[in-house]
């Protein structure tokens, strides 16, 4: 059971109800078909969130990725997740390379890629952490709106669960805020 959770139910004009979660567990424990995995179109690993994954997961994610490089802006690649319990990590570049300025579209065609390989894949649940609000990134409310709207707006089938992971106590406002249509 998720340390918290504020639950939100979106329902499609087709009557199908896509479940939006805020939570606060442990990345490793979060039991999800898939969990994201930003990096840039280079796929390296070594600024956050991408660098805690690649941690957790205790695979060579870097040499995994490596032949399939450079990734586009709204592209995605999968892996599985080694030690998570989720099942599966889905890559989506949000930057070109390190250390480059994240733009807020850059942002909603990464998410965009995440649903996009939810339904190509069959994944019912998936895992997004706060993406493109860090050194060189945007604002995280606008990151945070950004990712909510593009999942809000779905019309597909899958995902029918999301969970945005906070890993903070900001992490977790900025979110709320999005999820309630704040800010």
């Amino acid at each position: 059971m998720p340390k918290s959770s504020i639950p939100c139910l979106r329902t499609s004009p087709e009557g199908r109800a896509i479940e939006i979660q805020l939570i606060t567990d442990p990345w490793e424990q979060v039991d999800v078909d898939a969990f994201v995995c930003p990096i840039n179109s280079n796929g390296t690993y070594d600024t956050f969130p991408a660098s805690k994954l690649r941690e957790l997961t205790g695979l060579p994610l870097d040499q995994l990725l490596l032949p399939h490089t450079p990734l586009a802006i709204g592209a995605a690649f999968v892996t599985e997740a080694g030690r998570m319990r989720a099942r599966n990590l889905i890559h989506v570049p949000n930057t070109n390379k390190p250390g480059e300025q994240v733009q807020v579209e850059d942002i909603a065609r990464a998410t965009a890629a995440v649903i996009v390989t939810c339904e190509l894949k069959g994944y019912q649940s998936v895992a997004m952490p706060l993406m493109g609000a860090f050194d060189t990134g945007i604002p995280a409310e606008e990151a945070a709106r950004a990712i909510h709207s593009e999942f809000r707006s779905h019309r597909g089938d899958k995902p029918s669960r999301v969970l945005f992971v906070a890993r903070n106590s900001d992490e977790h406002d900025v979110f709320e805020m999005a999820i309630e249509g704040l800010g």
